[in-house]
């Protein structure tokens, strides 16, 4: 299985890139915290959102940075990046046995997101 497309418009994040692209090495998606389960894409959200403020808010997410990682066409000049996608919530209809999501596209939402907690994973479907 390849990595799904994300479309992010989380644009408040470090990994953000203009074009609604994720620039993350990898994705992690797990249940909102409190609930501990799903029931609506509210109720997800993106682990690997890190809050653009500063520069050196930029250099503390370097971690999970997708430098030369998986990239497929067509976007700009026929790339697309595909983060590593793993998703931790086992209710949804996408998610597959090593917690790896089977969509061939995803969608992470969060307008202007300050934290964690702001973002959704719009692809989730309950099973």
């Amino acid at each position: 299985m390849s990595n799904p497309i994300i479309k992010c418009t989380v644009d408040q994040c470090t990994h953000y890139m203009p074009g609604d692209q994720c620039m993350a090495a990898k994705v992690s998606v797990y249940n909102e915290e409190e609930r501990g389960q799903s029931k609506g894409a509210e109720d997800t959200q993106c682990k690997s959102f890190h809050q653009r403020k500063t520069v050196g808010d930029m250099l503390g997410a370097l971690h999970n940075v997708n430098i030369g990682g998986t990239v497929s066409a067509p976007f700009l000049d026929g790339k697309q990046i595909t983060p590593v996608v793993e998703c931790f919530v086992n209710n949804c209809t996408h998610w597959q046995e090593g917690n790896a999501c089977n969509a061939g596209n995803i969608h992470v939402a969060g307008p202007n997101a300050g934290k964690t907690q702001d973002t959704d994973c719009e692809t989730f479907r309950n099973s």
